[in-house]
């Protein structure tokens, strides 16, 4: 009889209270995203913890950016981390409070410092950019930059002095820099203190899951508490 009541019970059970599982595509963006870093990353870190404090558990799977973003819309897995807000993005996911803001910032050369109040103090510098990125400040047509295929090369024409400065979030600058160059190398480079642009990255949940509305307030909540907690801010102090 104590069997039967046992399983009753266990069927009974909604499903956040017998622990719920989630699966999330992710991809490599360090240090924010990866399947090599520490807790995959400090944003798989964040969307781990929320998760938890709801009672759900979080697998990763990682794929390049399009698939993983294929595969979440199809609502093969529930969703995917983390991305930036799209219209077109939003009709088919919902999503979350941002997750984190991503600071972006120049960096140059430590023997060639740099000043700048607004885009028009850019016009006369040399500025590398990445190809597929958008940057705001090319809205002002006098400001040329001179592109390469990835974050790394860029940074290597920086230490050559082929341009004055480079764009790129502050952690993920810093870390291309401790995972590619020397530490000779690595010294010489620096970023100029003001933030030119910031950014707000999410969670995404599949509509193509109804349910995944549900799941999501649910992440909410967690992150909330995770902010309230006061231990936030401590996700980012192994970035550099």
């Amino acid at each position: 009889m104590r069997s039967i009541v046992t399983w009753l019970l266990a069927f009974l059970l909604p499903l956040w209270a017998r622990g719920e599982e989630v699966t999330l595509t992710n991809g490599e963006w360090p240090p924010y995203l990866s399947e090599y870093e520490p807790n995959y990353g400090i944003a798989s870190h964040i969307v781990t913890d929320a998760f938890a404090l709801e009672g759900v558990t979080v697998r990763y799977v990682f794929r390049p950016w399009r698939r993983a973003y294929a595969e979440a819309e199809s609502g093969k897995y529930h969703g995917s981390v983390v991305w930036t807000f799209e219209p077109d993005r939003a009709e088919k996911f919902f999503f979350s409070d941002a997750v984190f803001e991503g600071k972006s910032v120049f960096f140059h050369l430590k023997s060639n410092p740099v000043d700048w109040k607004t885009y028009d103090d850019l016009i006369n510098l040399r500025v590398g950019g990445t190809n597929g990125y958008d940057y705001a400040f090319e809205r002002n047509p006098r400001i040329k930059v001179e592109r390469a295929n990835s974050d790394v090369e860029n940074f290597r024409k920086l230490l050559a002095g082929r341009f004055d400065i480079f764009p790129s979030d502050l952690n993920v600058g810093y870390a291309l820099l401790q995972k590619n160059f020397v530490t000779a190398e690595f010294d010489l480079i620096t970023h100029h203190p003001k933030v030119y642009n910031v950014v707000s990255y999410f969670l995404i949940l599949s509509k193509a899951n109804p349910d995944n509305a549900k799941l999501l307030l649910r992440f909410n909540r967690g992150l909330k508490k995770l902010r309230e907690s006061g231990r936030y801010e401590e996700y980012f102090k192994v970035a550099r």
